[in-house]
């Protein structure tokens, strides 16, 4: 017999229940998602629609004032195809809504993603360039500033100048890391700097030719003054004391990110054994 799989909730996942045996007064979200035909909207405890269903997806929920939700539209489009057949294609395009219904950003962009820890910032993308805004949808950073950035992590953010092509870096493609008011902390001169949003870690790995160091996220600010401190580069260990360096050249190491340690445990020192894993 197969081992039984408990469920594993996340922002995507609902759980249906008859309307017979459920009591809208009694759920504890302020605003309760509700289905219209293949739309969403949203009613309040007393049953009232405060957001009319217009909406293809939504995610998060909201439990108190602050709270946003973010809610999709899907945008259609279209191309020509040899022979002159015409194809069509359907895109989601996000905003954000508050608890009193009111848009906050518009549900125009391909991609929003919220800030985790601190304050709450989004980082969004446009005609295919990048740019944040917070919460009340003014600019922190603006759009084309950088050719990519990442979501914000208690404050901190990877950032791209220049572009990618088919996974190659085209000249002049760099890394950086900037904090929440949209200054580069981690000057973008960094050939890659590994992603940390989300992680729940403090270190994360910049790479600069042949150099390779593990920088701790929370000493490239100082909280109170917002100073950047001179010496928040370590070659060797990670935020748990972990060696790295024996391994370097490997895949295990270099792109899966295992330590000396764990190649040590795991594959008894033979980081070719990663590619047994199942």
């Amino acid at each position: 017999m197969s081992e039984k799989q408990r469920l594993s909730t996340n922002e995507y996942t609902k759980i249906l229940m008859p309307a017979s045996s459920y009591d809208m007064a009694k759920d504890s979200r302020l605003l309760i998602p509700f289905t219209s035909g293949e739309k969403i909207g949203f009613v309040n405890r007393d049953g009232i629609v405060v957001v009319k269903p217009e909406y293809t997806m939504y995610y998060g929920e909201f439990y108190n004032e602050q709270d946003l939700v973010k809610v999709a539209i899907d945008y259609t489009y279209g191309f020509i195809r040899s022979g002159g057949k015409v194809a069509t294609y359907r895109k989601p395009l996000y905003g954000l809504i508050n608890v009193k219904g009111e848009m906050v950003l518009n549900a125009e962009y391909p991609e929003i993603v919220p800030s985790i820890g601190g304050g709450p910032l989004f980082t969004v993308q446009k005609n295919g360039q990048y740019g944040v805004l917070d919460a009340s949808g003014m600019e922190i950073v603006p759009f084309g500033r950088y050719g990519y950035i990442d979501g914000f992590d208690r404050g901190l953010a990877r950032v791209k100048i220049g572009t990618t092509t088919n996974g190659v870096m085209n000249n002049g493609c760099r890394w950086g890391i900037i904090d929440n008011t949209g200054k580069e902390v981690l000057p973008a001169q960094y050939d890659a700097i590994w992603n940390f949003y989300g992680k729940s870690r403090d270190t994360t790995r910049v790479e600069k030719g042949d150099s390779r160091s593990y920088i701790k996220l929370s000493s490239l600010l100082d909280k109170e003054e917002g100073t950047v401190h001179d010496s928040y580069c370590d070659n060797d260990y990670d935020d748990y004391g972990t060696h790295y360096g024996e391994y370097a050249g490997t895949y295990a190491q270099d792109v899966a990110g295992y330590s000396d340690d764990a190649i040590d445990d795991a594959f008894d020192g033979d980081p070719d054994a990663y590619w047994n894993i199942d």
